[in-house]
């Protein structure tokens, strides 16, 4: 079989490049709660750091969509075609059945980023593959590696790799669609080539489409679910969030929701199906340790729906359920990941069409015991396990120059460096990162390395790459002691990876304490201090607003964005001033918000955060006016469970019904009340609505 190379024709948006600001961590307790009958086996890890950082955020994307050509690499057989984009993380955008003739997936007729990621930018449709740490991997919309092999047949198979760096890991994954196979079999390693234990995650998120009587089925039925802030155990097909409702059925939800999973068994082959309802059937499969399944639904509601159109080509469009596979019992555990060790396993995909009666059955354990006598049939476990056997000698083929068809990071080349430099670990042979990959944005580091200083940039100039890893404190630590490296650059830098670092050798909840972080706070402020002595620069400035403003000081906190702002170039980018227009709505400073978005040039008055934190503004000065045209306007930075839009809304009506009822002048009290009658009287218009519920009981799916 031979791949086939090429371009994707796409209406979509560009990605649009980062925010240069770092995006520091979240402080504060991350251990996950649960009910006291949640078993004792489940409770260990169950707490994560999240961080993006060394990573910037994405979120220069706008819905301005036009014709996109995006690289594609083309599996195909007798029985499927398979279609990667390697621009997209290695994304799988379809799998389509040649003997059915049906897309298996569902794919996404649009590119079209939104903000659910780690980094912000997230696609919704096909496969993506999320390694690393708790979210949309930190690569779900940017290049990665791309390699086509040999296997001992002759056929030709695909290898997605890279280097990721928030943990510090290695990961690839091979795709392999022999003449003959109905299945397409992936095999995934990841990689801890270092001295010391670190934590690790892998969620491989696959969305199917959801015809409205879409079923999940898998081959175990004990859940977590998590509802009120508790981890819970539950047995399918119900779970107490949704009593008497059959779970299973993604369209029975009024409310978005997930559960994960469990395994029976050590050494067990896990199973996921998603049924449409016509008796076709989507299905995956995979070895330990890839045990742990998922569902994750919007809901059938008004704000559910509204986000998979907004994700998708508009009204009508975008409907899709997500079935994920995992290594760890669900996506708020951390897995630990021994020193110079691998994790591999095989997973395959596949699909067919079966008695739709059966499949939809009444009794879930019918139906289930249904479709696994029929996956038993074609792909068992001693089938899948004998394909882990061989694709995994075949995962220790080198990546040579000749086979590499798309490039991904520069970082993991500098990261090669700086291994053989410090002689730390070995790089995984099956991977290739070439000197030739290193560009604008990690030059710096390679300087640092090969010279021993980080270069100073102009005051108005913002790093264009960090390195948070302790690593690299030692380079860093002796560019201070050199004559071109003492310099507020490099203090920068410093100062980030002190208060951004953390302890990765164990589990979070036991490793990371708010004492440790405290200290690491007063670091960073201490050397962000000596940079600004040095040389006022707008980016240190932000930095110790940011700090202060997470220390609860917050004049403090505004005097340094002041600081910042009064710098040559602090308007180049829009990032500073809409973070700073964030930090006064928080401190309700609506006055002064609404004096400097209205000294603003127009390019960033035409930045959806901006618009958005004016508009809370306007709200409580009664600029009816920018509302009413904010509210016309579709808007495009809206987080996932975020609902500041509604929240303008609601208020705003009840204003207006303040002012009908003849109430001069309403305290807050009187407002809250007249909110809570406007969400039955005044539904949103639907281009703001999206509320992961629309119960006044339970408002907020995640806090904004």
């Amino acid at each position: 079989m031979k791949i086939k190379r090429g371009f994707y024709e796409i209406t979509g948006c560009d990605i649009g490049g980062v925010n240069p600001l770092p995006n520091f961590r979240l402080r504060g307790n991350n251990k996950e709660k649960y009910e006291e009958s949640f078993p004792e086996h489940l409770r260990e890890g169950l707490g994560q750091i999240r961080p993006s950082l060394p990573y910037l955020l994405q979120d220069r994307y706008t819905r301005e969509r036009k014709k996109l050509s995006v690289k594609s690499l083309t599996l195909e057989n007798e029985y499927l075609r398979v279609i990667v984009f390697p621009e997209y993380g290695g994304r799988i955008h379809s799998i389509f059945d040649k003997v059915t003739k049906r897309e298996l997936l569902f794919t996404n007729p649009v590119i079209q980023p939104c903000n659910l990621a780690i980094r912000n930018a997230w696609l919704s449709g096909g496969i993506e593959w999320n390694f690393g740490t708790l979210g949309h991997s930190v690569t779900t919309c940017d290049n990665v590696f791309a390699a086509i092999l040999n296997d001992n047949d002759g056929n030709e198979f695909i290898r997605i790799y890279e280097f990721e760096r928030t943990k510090n890991g290695f990961w690839q994954l091979d795709l392999h669609l022999p003449e003959g196979s109905r299945h397409l079999i992936c095999h995934v390693k990841l990689f801890n080539p270092f001295d010391k234990p670190t934590t690790t995650y892998w969620w491989t998120n696959i969305a199917v489409t959801d015809d409205f009587k879409t079923r999940v089925l898998a081959s175990n039925k004990s859940v977590i679910s998590y509802e009120g802030g508790l981890c819970r155990y539950d047995r399918l097909p119900e779970i107490r969030q949704m009593p008497g409702i059959d779970a299973t059925y993604p369209c029975n939800a009024l409310n978005a929701f997930d559960y994960f999973i469990q395994k029976d068994n050590d050494g067990e082959s896990t199973w996921e199906a998603a049924a449409y309802k016509d008796g076709l059937v989507f299905y995956e499969r995979s070895t330990a340790p890839l045990y742990y399944k998922k569902l994750f639904c919007w809901g059938a509601h008004k704000g559910g729906y509204r986000w998979q159109e907004f994700l998708s080509d508009g009204e009508g469009t975008g409907y899709y359920a997500e079935i994920q596979a995992g290594i760890a019992p669900s996506q708020m555990h951390e897995m630990l990941f021994p020193a110079k060790s691998k994790i591999e396993w095989t997973q395959c995909f596949g699909g067919t069409t079966l008695d739709k009666d059966s499949l939809h059955d009444p009794d879930y354990d019918r139906a289930v015991q249904y479709f696994d006598d029929y996956i038993n049939s074609v792909i068992t476990k001693e089938d899948l396990e004998a394909l882990d056997k061989k694709y995994s000698v075949l995962a220790n083929l080198p990546v040579n120059d000749t086979n590499l068809v798309h490039k991904g990071s520069g970082f993991g080349a500098v990261e090669v460096l700086r291994m053989k430099k410090d002689g730390d670990g070995t790089p995984p042979t099956s991977m290739l990162f070439a000197p030739h990959t290193i560009g604008e944005e990690e030059m710096p580091w390679v300087n640092l390395l090969e010279n021993g200083y980080i270069a100073e940039l102009n005051p108005d100039e913002l790093p264009l790459s960090y390195m948070v890893s302790e690593k690299w404190r030692p380079y860093i630590e002796s560019s201070l002691k050199t004559d071109k490296g003492n310099n507020w650059t490099a203090l920068l830098h410093l100062g980030a990876l002190t208060y951004e670092s953390f302890d990765m050798t164990g589990y979070s909840i036991d490793v990371v304490s708010k004492d440790e972080d405290e200290k690491k706070a007063d670091l960073a402020r201490e050397i962000w201090q000596r940079g600004i002595s040095l040389v006022p620069n707008i980016i240190t400035y932000r930095n110790l607003a940011f700090l202060e403003n997470r220390a609860g000081n917050y004049e403090d906190a505004e005097r340094y964005y002041d600081l910042a702002l009064g710098l040559d170039g602090a308007l180049n980018d829009n990032a500073l001033i809409s973070e700073y227009l964030i930090f006064l709505v928080r401190r309700k400073r609506y006055e002064k918000l609404w004096s400097i978005y209205l000294s603003l040039p127009n390019k960033c008055k035409k930045f959806d955060r901006i618009k958005i934190s004016a508009a809370r503004a306007a709200i409580r000065l009664g600029k009816t006016e920018y509302l009413e045209k904010f509210f016309s306007e579709e808007h495009y930075d809206i987080r996932e469970g975020e609902v500041s839009l509604t929240d303008i809304w609601f208020e705003f009506c009840a204003i207006k019904m303040a002012k009908e009822r003849g109430i001069e002048n309403p305290d807050r009290s009187t407002i809250e009340d007249l909110i809570d009658e406007a969400w039955d009287l005044y539904p949103p218009a639907k281009s703001i609505d999206f509320r992961m519920s629309d119960n006044k009981k339970n408002r907020y799916r995640i806090s904004e």
